[in-house]
Parts: structure tokens; C-alpha cells; sequence
């Protein structure tokens, strides 16, 4: 995929590693083994009628982006800014919440109405709302520099993040809510060369399926159009000559040749003149033409008849010609 393409994917709002079911700290090895295994559980040959062209599209943009260290990069950049823009909306929308239950504590006469529902004190939040920023900030610093620092070591161009200002005031968050501990996952057994092997026999093997199919389907749509041109030949016979057997055609038309009338040529002897034998004479050759059968009329009509059947027979000699003139060898 040109570069142009694989950055403008990069911006993409499609979580790519939950697509092929990888993490973000896999390697190139670890998303390449995974977009083999996804690629064939949705390509068309496995799901037939349920293929979804737009998936296994993606399926593809996602390999590409990321095993791409710069589009990975730009990627992943987007990507943590989608996810820090999610986590202060939920803080807001917390604390919106929280004062709600507060205000309605207060308008009910409750006795805790300089405390917080949640029961602690609104400084306690604050210092716990800025240790969490202050930690997701470090935590979005360190991963820029380790990705800048693989793109340097992998020989690449390290692109430049901007650095949050400091002047920009962190976002508040309740107390109430905290993040969760993400679930430790189970490192995925390595895949042995033989079963890498057999994977990838099998994508080549479906691919070279799709080339069958469509190389018969050209093929049959060929033989269609030849088959209304009138000069269909199929490619399992043998090809007929150029000069064509018009005198069967004419025989299936029901018009017979007429009968060779001339005189046979005698000639002598290969083995030459045995004794006693007088030699013959030379053969005598007749270049004049064929004398033509003239029909014995008995009556006009009847003459007539074999005229008009004189003429059908060469109109169809010169059309048989003209076809065979026209196709092609």
C-alpha cells in the first residue's frame, strides 16, 4: 500500500489491535501470525454467501498500518488521544453526576450535606484526581519515547509528538471513579514453523482457487461470444483445415458433386518393358476442362430445374469459401 494511503488509514477511528485480536505491545511477528489466522476465518471461500467484502478489506488496512513502523506510530498516537478524550468525558460526566446526588441530598435536609456522597472530602478527591492525570500523563510520555526509540533502532524516522502544555490545567475526576486494572492476558503459545507453513499452503491454496474460478468464468464468457459470431470453434476439437471439406458441406445441403467423366491416363510399366513386349506409347494428357454434365432436358421445366440447382450449388461454394476466407487459422 502506497505511503500516502497507509497515513491517511492511520488517522482511522477502527480499533485495529481488538480487530485482529492483538495487543498493543505485540510484535511484528505476533500481528502478522494474527492477521493469517483472521484472514482466513473471514475470507470468501470459508464464508461463501456471508462474505463481507468491507471486513476482510480492513482486515488488511490493519495488517498494513501496523506493521509499518512509522503508520504505527501516528496510529498509536491517535489512538491514545481518542482514548484520554473518553476517560475525561467519563470524569465529567461523574462529576456531573455526583452533584446531582449531592444537590438532591441538600434539598432534602441530609445530614452530611458539606460532605460528598461518596463520603470523602472534596480535597481527598482533588489529590486523587491529580495523582491519576498525573500518572496517565507519564504513562502517555513513556510509551511516545519507547515508540520513538523502536523507530530509531528499526532504522526508521522517529515522527514528533507534541508534548502536552504545561500551562493547560489537568482535568478534574471524581473519586468515585476510578480506572480499572486491565485484565492480564494469557501469552499466546508461539506457533511452530510446521503450522506456519501449513497456514500459509492453505491462504496460497484459496488464493489459487480465486484464480481457477475466474480464469473458467473468462473462459466461458470467451465461448459465449464466439458462439454468436458464428465462427465458434471449440478448443477440445482439432482445428479444420484452411481450405475447409466444402464438398461435404455441399453433400449435407443435399448436392452431390458431379461424376469425373474423363478418360483414365494409362502409363507404362514402373518395373519397365519385359521381353517380347513392344513399348506403348506415350501418354497422352488432356489439359481441356472437364466436360460438364448438361442435364438431358426432356422438357423445359426440367431444365430450368437443374439451372437453378447449378446456381444454388456455386452460390453456396462461394459463400463456404467467403466464411472460410474469414476465419481465422
Amino acid at each position: 500500500m502506497p505511503k500516502d494511503d497507509l497515513m491517511e488509514h492511520a488517522s482511522s477511528t477502527v480499533d485495529f489491535y481488538a480487530l485482529l485480536g492483538v495487543e498493543f505491545e505485540s510484535s511484528s511477528s505476533d500481528i502478522r501470525r494474527a492477521y493469517r489466522k483472521t484472514a482466513l476465518k473471514y475470507h470468501p471461500d470459508k464464508l461463501g454467501a456471508a462474505f463481507d467484502p468491507e471486513k476482510f478489506h480492513l482486515l488488511q488496512v490493519a495488517n498494513d498500518v501496523l506493521s509499518d513502523p512509522t503508520a504505527k506510530a501516528a496510529y498509536d498516537n491517535a489512538r491514545y488521544a481518542r482514548l484520554q478524550k473518553v476517560r475525561q468525558e467519563q470524569l465529567f460526566e461523574g462529576r456531573r453526576r455526583q452533584m446531582k446526588e449531592e444537590l438532591e441530598a441538600r434539598e432534602k435536609g441530609g445530614v452530611g450535606a458539606g460532605i460528598q456522597v461518596g463520603g470523602k472530602r472534596p480535597r481527598e478527591e482533588e489529590d486523587e484526581m491529580g495523582t491519576e492525570i498525573r500518572r496517565l500523563a507519564e504513562e502517555g510520555k513513556r510509551r511516545r519515547r519507547e515508540m520513538e526509540e523502536k523507530i530509531r533502532a528499526q532504522g526508521g524516522s522517529a515522527p514528533s509528538f507534541a508534548e502536552p502544555s504545561a500551562s493547560t490545567p489537568p482535568p478534574k475526576r471524581p473519586a468515585d471513579i476510578t480506572p480499572k486494572p486491565a485484565a492480564p492476558t494469557k501469552p499466546e503459545p508461539a506457533q511452530t514453523a510446521a503450522e506456519e507453513a501449513e497456514e500459509e499452503d492453505e491462504v496460497a491454496r484459496l488464493e489459487r482457487r480465486i484464480r481457477e474460478i475466474a480464469e473458467a468464468k473468462e473462459k466461458r464468457k470467451a465461448d459465449k461470444r464466439a458462439r454468436k459470431s458464428g465462427v465458434y470453434v471449440p478448443a477440445d476439437t482439432p482445428s479444420a483445415s484452411p481450405a475447409g471439406d466444402w464438398k461435404a458441406r455441399l453433400k449435407e445441403k443435399g448436392i452431390h458433386d458431379q461424376k469425373d467423366t474423363s478418360t483414365p491416363v494409362k502409363r507404362p510399366d514402373l518395373n519397365g518393358l519385359k521381353a517380347g513386349e513392344k513399348p506403348l506409347s506415350s501418354p497422352k494428357f488432356s489439359f481441356s476442362p472437364k466436360p460438364r454434365l448438361v442435364p438431358q432436358a426432356k422438357d423445359e421445366f426440367a431444365a430450368t430445374m437443374d439451372r437453378l440447382k447449378d446456381a444454388e450449388k456455386k452460390r453456396l461454394e462461394e459463400e463456404i469459401r467467403r466464411k472460410e476466407a474469414d476465419s481465422p487459422l
